[in-house]
């Protein structure tokens, strides 16, 4: 939610949609799961669970900022600048 909030020009856009997809979640997860376990059983729900987790840790890494073009090198007395 913090992260979401990191660019004021579109702060109120991003948490909205955060907080949008955070509800629906909370909301349509648990009958989702019940409907699920009814029809291929409990365990097999929850692995459906599990996928889904690992599929977000996995595209987590995507969501880190970006370096800035901007932002100062650090050089060590003598060496020139270097832009990489």
């Amino acid at each position: 939610m913090s992260a979401a909030a990191d660019d004021p020009a579109r702060a109120a856009a991003r948490v909205s949609a955060v907080a949008t997809i955070g509800y629906v979640a909370f909301l349509v997860g648990p009958p989702l799961i019940g409907f699920l376990a009814d029809q291929v059983g409990l365990l097999l729900a929850l692995c459906v669970v599990l996928v889904l987790v690992a599929l977000a840790g996995l595209a987590s890494p995507s969501a880190r900022e970006l370096p800035r073009s901007d932002a100062p090198v650090e050089t060590e007395p003598g060496d020139a600048p270097v832009r990489g």
